[in-house]
């Protein structure tokens, strides 16, 4: 009996639980979904920083990454790429040669970093091939090829087949300058490192800068899954104790803070949207409460007892939640799913999000779990909503409510 009371309590104004209904959807569309655009963005984000940059995890001589200084080789490069690429989780490895240096075309010269590679070695660790956006992957070019970023060609005026000039330091110290031509253009999502990278074959580096075949700067290496990064990057520090072994988390400044935040932000979100509903749910049972104090006082004066008052009015408010919560969390879900196939384009405001290193494209994305937890959330709202309008209701006195007009 008293389910059905408080159901037919929420129709008796019809305008005014739509508008508390359509309230709730709103508000928990806009969380929900305002979280996973968020989840994408961070979810694009850490693939990028590992497909782009730092893969997996990384080794280096334990002095390099302080000032990138050439001599300081890994010198069995190949020996532990060879051990790397017996494991089974293991997807590729990639030895790099890195040295900074000065480009120079015809029209501008600025600093970069020059990453000589093994062409076949790094498609297979981050798809550099994948990214040529004009000219070929190392092709084309007989002697010294180099690929450039679309950034980099634009800002250097360059085009593929376009000549340019390195400037760096060997491993004596001694300035030596070399020609590469442009063989590809390349475009990542990440400006920031489309801003200050080129790649050219590892011979012609180390050529360059007098180290030996097996001498590398850098060895990066990709695995099955992101989560075994960790793990294999401690497994491998204890087998090279004089290298520095880090995983892509250590590697990435910030990247570590910003995921574990990342687990928190769509709780901050919903529940302070939440908590906006929580006193307009309050406010509408008061007024529904207030206009009822006669009906409650006849009821309280035929032997409804207060519990039944209570419950009621407890209902009253879960039914409100109840209706709006799926319905909000219903269209954030078809949003979510939708916009996690096609994207969702920032337009021109994606140009300033990939200066600081985050796609342009988002697709969002959300778990199973921060559904269930969002909902969890709801009714604890709806709970703590009913709570002030019921006891208002059981402090009426039965005589004096019946009498009031």
């Amino acid at each position: 009996m008293i389910l059905k009371i408080a159901w037919r309590n929420i129709w008796r104004n019809k305008i005014r639980s739509l508008v508390v209904i359509i309230a709730i959807a709103l508000g928990l569309w806009a969380g929900t979904f305002a979280s996973g655009f968020y989840e994408g963005m961070i979810g694009q984000k850490i693939n990028d920083v590992i497909e782009n940059e730092y893969s997996h995890f990384q080794f280096h001589h334990k002095k390099f990454r302080d000032e990138l200084a050439i001599k300081e080789v890994i010198e069995n490069g190949e020996e532990i790429r060879e051990k790397l690429n017996s494991e089974e989780k293991v997807v590729g490895s990639s030895g790099r040669v890195i040295a900074t240096a000065m480009i120079a075309s015809a029209n501008k010269s600025g600093g970069i970093k020059a990453v000589g590679v093994l062409p076949s070695d790094e498609a297979v660790v981050t798809q550099l091939n994948d990214k040529i956006v004009e000219g070929e992957y190392f092709e084309g070019i007989k002697r010294n090829p180099i690929l450039i970023s679309k950034k980099i060609a634009d800002d250097y005026h360059l085009d593929v087949k376009n000549k340019l000039v390195l400037t760096l330091q060997d491993v004596d110290g001694e300035i030596i300058s070399a020609s590469f031509r442009v063989a590809g253009i390349y475009k990542s999502n990440n400006g920031m490192f489309d801003e200050m990278n080129v790649f050219v074959q590892r011979s012609d580096l180390q050529n360059i800068v007098n180290l030996q075949p097996s001498e590398f700067h850098e060895i990066a290496v990709l695995l099955t899954e992101h989560s075994l990064a960790e793990q294999y990057a401690k497994k491998y520090a204890d087998l090279y104790p004089n290298l520095e072994v880090l995983p892509w988390l250590d590697l990435a400044v910030g990247m570590r803070y910003m995921v574990e935040a990342s687990g928190t932000f769509a709780y901050i979100f919903v529940g302070i949207i939440l908590v906006a509903l929580l006193f307009s749910i309050v406010n509408t049972m008061l007024m529904a409460v207030m206009e009822r104090t006669r009906e409650i006082g006849m009821l309280k004066a035929v032997g409804l007892n207060r519990r039944k008052i209570f419950s009621m009015i407890m209902l009253e408010t879960v039914f409100l939640s109840m209706i709006g919560a799926p319905l909000g969390l219903l269209i954030a879900y078809g949003f979510i799913e939708r916009l996690g196939k096609v994207g969702f384009d920032l337009g021109s405001v994606g140009e300033v999000y990939s200066e600081m290193g985050f796609a342009a494209v988002i697709y969002p994305e959300l778990g199973f779990e921060t559904y269930l937890s969002i909902t969890i959330m709801v009714f604890c709202m709806a709970f703590i909503a009913a709570i002030y309008p019921a006891r208002k209701a059981l402090k009426l006195n039965a005589s004096e409510a019946i009498r009031k007009i």
